[in-house]
């Protein structure tokens, strides 16, 4: 299974990286090894770890439940289950985040696969219609936890199509794509949209299909 990263300089929950994952280790001391075995602590215990106030924690406790971090196993949030992303935070690798100028030049040649994806991928029967940036990049930040892509697709023209075999369907299409990027670099996230409208705002597009 592929680490989980978090990025230095940036809040989980409100915390550092690195404080959080000593917190969630600390956490999972309490439990069983064995990961077959129920992991099931109080809030007490959860509260005592995180080394916050008891009114910080129990909200940084919701929020992990709301995330599925964390499971309540009571009404009264008396005890919680530690899920398998809960593990994964107290292994995750911490990273140097993505400074602005590495970013640009990611933009630049993920506008330059869009634009060769449109012209060669003509097995797949989905084309790119735009591609925006949004998210942590639209903000004042030097260093960048992700970057986030905005992508609105849609179907090649008639005359574009040269299927050999079965032609792709909307989720093999869409995931290539989706691959296409991410593979470029660890920080790059993909999120599909129907139209440019439907992106948080604000963004930027860098690539629009002819």
């Amino acid at each position: 299974m592929k680490a989980m990263t978090l990025v230095a300089r940036h809040l989980y929950f409100g915390m550092d990286p690195l404080r959080l994952r000593d917190a969630a280790n600390r956490v999972l001391s309490r439990v069983p090894e064995d990961k077959a075995a129920p992991a099931t602590v109080p809030i007490g215990a959860l509260v005592e770890d995180f080394r916050l106030t008891e009114q910080a924690s129990k909200a940084i406790v919701e929020e992990m439940v709301q995330d599925g971090l964390l499971r309540k196993l009571t009404p009264s949030g008396s005890y919680y289950h530690l899920t398998t992303r809960f593990r994964e935070i107290a292994r995750a690798r911490i990273i140097e985040p993505l400074e602005r100028e590495q970013a640009q030049m990611l933009l630049n040649h993920c506008t330059e696969l869009a634009d060769q994806f449109n012209r060669t991928a003509i097995r797949n029967k989905y084309e790119i219609e735009a591609l925006a940036v949004f998210g942590s990049y639209m903000s004042r930040n030097r260093g960048l936890a992700e970057l986030e892509l905005a992508l609105t697709g849609r179907h090649r023209a008639p005359g574009q199509k040269n299927f050999i075999g079965r032609a792709t369907a909307q989720t093999e299409g869409t995931e290539r794509i989706r691959e296409l990027f991410e593979r470029q670099s660890g920080f790059i996230k993909v999120h599909f949209f129907k139209r440019l409208t439907d992106v948080p705002r604000p963004f930027s597009v860098i690539f629009k299909g002819d």
